[in-house]
């Protein structure tokens, strides 16, 4: 309580929401607010968003079949928990390539230096301003457009194993509710809105933060605009996530398409490989981003020692991947990168998770 008090004491900000452009500039004095809370004592609430993810899991999932035929639910224990989303036991077993490039990634997350990480945080974080910009001007009368989008994840470089391990949990919740959604379609439902209200008190630091942003900005001619500008800006995170899983989950088409037409041009060639790679980018465009050239532009401008003989670029992966689609005539390489884009699904839908931390409506019920 102290901590919020001084942070109430330290920043004297102006309520303004007469007109859009001052709309726009106490939004972001607000989206601010929220970094300076989780700033103040960063490894409190990474630690409460870890513990209160698995907490959440043990409490909505049932741990045997038997319960879970009993109360409805899908299921997943602790000894499901304590896998590592990128081992031979977790979501991968069946996918090697896809273990090997997975644990590639962490180790490059592990060696990149502070610096880099963060300037390719601030890339994609543009990125997803002109979606949410996109979104909300469909959304809220005279937008005036996103404010700077500060860096709220500035401190998870010293915490970088605590972020890894909350990762690979969501990874392994988001696999197991897939798993079951496809079986049980009604059960993964309500084991997944169980998921983001699941206990009194979830995440009840974070939700002291967004009460100290309100009381202090959503005041005066503020008191509604900005709760509901907040409102929609999580929807339209949602949106955009949900969007972009859903082109992901589409590029297992593009392969099962192109396999088909197999005839038109000789296996491995060059030309169909090209035609693959450039069907998977296209799935992979919005109206406002190219995705894997966000991706690849933040990659070759942010990390400026670049691992001898490796190509960290997304195009490239995709290029070897379509090769050993159209080389493999047992069908097992194509089911194996449906297997890496769920992995990377997931892994998205745990980065945005953490991104909109304080949206959930669990704060409305505390």
């Amino acid at each position: 309580m102290v901590r919020i008090v001084a942070l109430s004491v330290a920043a004297v900000l102006a309520q303004d929401c007469s007109s859009p452009a001052s709309t726009r500039d106490t939004f972001g004095q607000y989206l601010t607010c929220m970094k300076q809370g989780i700033d103040s004592n960063y490894e409190l609430y990474e630690t409460e968003i870890r513990e209160h993810g698995r907490r959440a899991a043990l409490t909505c999932f049932s741990a045997t079949i038997e319960e879970g035929n009993r109360k409805d639910r899908c299921v997943l224990n602790q000894n499901d928990l304590n896998q590592v989303a990128w081992d031979r036991h977790g979501p991968l077993r069946d996918c090697t390539i896809c273990r090997t490039f997975a644990s590639g990634a962490l180790k490059a997350l592990k060696s990149t230096p502070e610096e880099d990480q963060k300037c390719i945080r601030t890339e994609i974080t543009k990125a997803i301003a002109r979606e949410a910009n996109y979104c909300l001007q469909r959304k809220v009368a005279n937008f005036p457009g996103v404010p700077d989008i500060p860096d709220i994840e500035e401190g998870s470089f010293t915490h970088k194993d605590s972020v890894i391990s909350y990762i690979s949990d969501h990874i392994l919740i988001q696999s197991r509710l897939a798993f079951c959604g496809e079986r049980k379609p009604a059960r993964a439902a309500s084991t997944n809105k169980c998921l983001h209200n699941p206990f009194v008190g979830y995440l009840s630091e974070h939700c002291k933060v967004l009460a100290s942003c309100d009381s202090r900005l959503a005041a005066g001619s503020c008191a509604k605009t900005i709760p509901q500008t907040r409102q929609a800006t999580c929807v339209c995170i949602t949106e955009a996530r949900d969007e972009l899983k859903k082109r992901i989950a589409s590029i297992s088409n593009v392969f099962t398409d192109l396999l088909q037409g197999r005839g038109a041009v000789a296996i491995g060639s060059s030309n169909k490989v090209d035609v693959c790679v450039a069907s998977i980018k296209k799935q992979m465009i919005t109206p406002v981003n190219d995705w894997v050239s966000v991706v690849d532009s933040a990659l070759s401008s942010c990390i400026k020692k670049k691992p001898a003989g490796q190509n960290l670029g997304m195009e490239a992966m995709l290029n070897v991947g379509c090769r050993k689609v159209f080389a493999d005539t047992t069908g097992v390489a194509a089911t194996q990168l449906k297997t890496g884009f769920d992995f990377v699904n997931n892994l998205i839908d745990a980065m945005v998770e953490r991104s909109g931390r304080f949206c959930g409506s669990h704060c409305l019920h505390q």
